[in-house]
């Protein structure tokens, strides 16, 4: 049994089990969950050595989101966006999506903290936790290249002030040409799972699925840690409903409950889409839906699942004549937040565009190729394996043909990024198969505040 089990180990599970430790008694123990692989780890099957494969190499980020550690989940059709259905990169793996994301490491903006947390949550409340985190984890500054000075000269002249290198770890308006990337001493992308100490011998790394939370009663006798519900008739017979672990299913297809001693807690640390999924699995959600799946019901919550949101980003490409001398790890050379737009635009370079290139052939196919039947699945499998198969063959030239490289890198992205969504949507189960994916609705752009903003954050852009 275990003082606490995290379940996920992603950024935010690694961090929580390590901070844990820190924080908790010598003889404590925490168990940490996780079904994916260790893809940066020292002995990874991915790699030829553990600095050598897409995870490891910074600008290789976008490649591995046609690779193994992504989960495939897609939305359902955006009404706003044509009816298409987009991809969702979501990582199954130790480290979670910091194996496969572009690597920015930002605190954001203090004031979103102070206007949406809870007292003990905002601001100045977990500024000693952004600097653990932040020793740990090291961030390295990155001053951007001429493109990146271009367009901080430029926000300059149309009257946005520049903000000094080094200034502040918190976002604020302005432009600036510098960033902080999650790399390592050797320019490799971060191991948070090792970095944050998640590996420590008091931590026990648990390979497994979740399947649902395990739920117990006991009479009242106080407040009790981790509750779902009360139950019982008067009150002299009141109980409390509470987790007291997590079923398993592992490597080997066997199942295994996991349990905390008394007084423990679990903690679900699984993301924004697979958190609600677990709750729901487990009896925890909107009644109607558990009600229809045949799901004992636990506790009636029609807010689990809802207020999924995502900030959509427009990318407008520019050719330019040369290209910089030294681009930037993961293509980021500037930035620059609009605080009367709301709006936040993103200047990169051409790093990364030979992993970009077959994520813009494999998503139109994505959505033509129907996949109801035998011959569309067959269909959607050529497109996988043509796709990375053209990822890896353009990296390729790129790294060894520098005419190849040159020309197809010459080019700088503004991203439009829409800060604050006021649209919504929600995530909900299908079936009570933990292996099936959920309803996945994001609802980009079903509030036409979006698109205005959206729409003149790219006017200024241009």
């Amino acid at each position: 049994m275990f003082d606490y089990i995290v379940v996920g180990a992603g950024s935010a599970g690694c961090a929580c089990a390590a901070r844990l430790i820190d924080l908790l008694p010598d003889d404590a123990r925490v168990a940490l969950i996780e079904s994916g692989q260790d893809f940066l780890g020292p002995t990874s099957s991915s790699a030829r050595t553990s600095d050598d494969n897409d995870f490891s190499i910074a600008e290789r980020f976008a490649r591995t989101w046609a690779g193994p550690a992504n989960k495939g989940y897609r939305t359902v059709p955006q009404k706003a966006l044509n009816d298409r259905r987009l991809s969702i990169v979501r990582a199954e793996a130790i480290g979670g999506c910091s194996t496969v994301n572009a690597l920015i490491w930002t605190r954001g903006f203090k004031q979103d903290w102070d206007d949406h947390m809870s007292p003990g949550f905002r601001g100045d409340d977990i500024e000693e936790e952004f600097e653990w985190l932040e020793g740990r984890i090291e961030p390295v500054a990155h001053e951007g290249n001429f493109i990146g000075e271009k367009g901080v000269k430029a926000a300059e002249a149309l009257g946005y002030e520049r903000i000094q290198s080094g200034s502040s770890l918190w976002e604020k308006p302005g432009a600036a040409n510098s960033t902080r990337i999650s790399i390592d001493s050797r320019g490799r992308r971060q191991d948070v799972y090792r970095a944050l100490g998640a590996c420590d011998d008091r931590i026990t790394l648990i390979k497994g699925l979740a399947q649902t939370l395990i739920f117990e009663q006991r009479p009242d006798s106080g407040e009790v840690k981790g509750h779902a519900g009360e139950s019982g008739g008067d009150k002299s017979e009141k109980s409390t409903t509470y987790v007291s672990g997590v079923k398993l299913r592992m490597e080997d297809g066997s199942i295994k409950d996991v349990m905390i001693k008394d007084g423990g807690e679990v903690i679900i640390s699984c993301g924004a889409i697979d958190s609600p999924k677990l709750l729901q699995l487990s009896g925890i959600g909107p009644r109607h839906l558990l009600d229809k799946l045949g799901i004992p019901l636990i506790l009636d919550s029609p807010g689990v699942g809802e207020g999924l949101k995502d900030h959509m980003m427009y990318p407008i490409l520019y050719e330019i004549h040369a290209l910089p001398e030294n681009l930037s790890p993961n293509a980021l050379n500037a930035t620059l937040y609009d605080e009367s737009l709301d709006v936040q635009f993103l200047i990169c370079d051409g790093k990364v565009t030979p992993s970009h290139l077959s994520i813009l052939f494999l998503e139109p196919l994505k959505e033509r190729i129907p996949s109801n039947n035998i011959l569309g699945k067959t269909k959607n499998a050529i497109v996988f394996m043509g796709m990375s198969l053209l990822s890896s063959v353009i990296g390729t030239l790129a790294e060894w043909i520098p005419a190849f490289h040159t020309k197809i890198q010459t080019n700088a992205t503004i991203l439009v990024n829409l800060m604050n969504p006021a649209s919504s949507g929600r995530v909900m189960i299908v079936s009570k198969d933990p292996n099936d994916a959920p309803m996945i609705d994001v609802g980009y752009l079903s509030d036409e505040r979006d698109m205005d903003t959206l729409a003149k954050g790219v006017a200024k852009a241009v």
